[in-house]
């Protein structure tokens, strides 16, 4: 596909990515295949996995699922507490540039830190009952998409897709429920969190 775009470019991304020059230069293949084997996982898996959290959490609510039914303005503050509760990714890796002290650990220059964005989001000195998926949560910020110069470039991206997906799932599939006869549904995993194949059923195909 990238040899492809390089000799018959279309106005699909990776034809911008394989044609764009930074400084006049093209990018090397490396960087190329580097770029594109991120977008998979962060922009397709996060996104799926973050839209069956929110899934779960509504069904697990149903007097907030009928009123977001009915008032899909809510579907925001419900997309924000969800990825604070549950978010898909948990964790960051980050290379510290000099020594520092976290919470009374010194940390050296140049080592390898795994930041735990999931843990963070769960903090119960900055969240109440930070367990409990509360729509009613005042808004403070979560680091679902990290922070500072490497905040997640694809945040508003998905914050959109999530919101139009889930206005889809609602609106045309009428009664769109958890399945009562299949074993609870969980979340699952560590370093990308989801529940795996939500069983669900729905009363017929909506307009």
């Amino acid at each position: 596909m990238v040899e492809d775009r390089r000799a018959h470019p279309g106005d699909d991304l990776i034809s911008d990515i394989v044609n764009a020059r930074v400084d006049g230069v093209r990018l090397d293949d490396d960087h190329v295949y580097g770029f594109l084997l991120l977008l998979l996982p962060a922009g397709a898996e996060t996104t799926f996995r973050a839209m069956g959290n929110c899934l779960l959490a509504l069904h697990s609510h149903p007097d907030i699922l009928e009123r977001v039914r009915a008032e899909h303005s809510l579907l925001p503050a419900v997309i924000e507490e969800t990825l604070r509760w549950e978010t898909s990714v948990t964790m960051v890796n980050r290379e510290t540039t000099c020594p520092v002290e976290l919470a009374g650990t010194e940390i050296p220059a140049g080592v390898s830190v795994v930041c735990a964005t999931g843990s963070a989001n769960r903090d119960d000195r900055r969240y109440a009952d930070p367990a409990v998926w509360d729509l009613g949560r005042p808004a403070v910020p979560h680091l679902a998409f990290g922070t500072g110069r490497h905040q997640c470039l694809g945040m508003h991206l998905a914050r959109l897709e999530l919101r139009i997906g889930l206005e889809a799932l609602l609106d045309r599939l009428p009664g769109l429920r958890l399945d009562p006869e299949a074993a609870p549904l969980q979340v699952e995993g560590i370093a990308l969190r989801s529940p795996p194949r939500p069983p669900v059923c729905f009363d017929g195909p909506g307009p």
